[in-house]
Formats: C-alpha cells, sequence, structure tokens
C-alpha cells in the first residue's frame, strides 16, 4: 500500500518496503521539495527526501543524490 509509506516514520518499517514503493515515495517528496506551498513544507519534504534517499541507498544500494537545501 503506498500511501501507508507517506506517514511512516519508523526506519524499520521502511527498510522492509519494495524499492518500487520506496521509489515511489521519493519522487512524492522530491515534487514536495521542488513545488511545495511554504518554505517549511519545502524544508520538510526535502528532509524526509534526503532521510528516504539514504535509507534506500544502505538497503538497495542505489547511490543517494549530494543535495543542499535551496539549491536545485
Amino acid at each position: 500500500m503506498l500511501y501507508k509509506l507517506a506517514s511512516e516514520t519508523d526506519k524499520e518499517a521502511i527498510t522492509k518496503t519494495p524499492l518500487s514503493e520506496l521509489n515511489h515515495e521519493i519522487e512524492r517528496c522530491l515534487l514536495g521539495y521542488e513545488t511545495g506551498g511554504t518554505s517549511q513544507a519545502r524544508k520538510a519534504a526535502f528532509d524526509r527526501l534526503v532521510w528516504l534517499e539514504k535509507i534506500r541507498e544502505a538497503t538497495q544500494g542505489v547511490p543517494a543524490k549530494r543535495r543542499r537545501f535551496g539549491r536545485k
């Protein structure tokens, strides 16, 4: 279920999700970072994006991009 992951903050639960669902959540966060309404919303999406990419790199071996908030 894709929408369950959107509210998940438990690293152990996220490491068990399939790569396709993890990629979907990363894309959702990337979209929120790029088009979020307020700076707080963009920052929250960015923080989750970086966190999820680190988990994906550690568990799936997909290299995470180096990102800095405010620079695209």
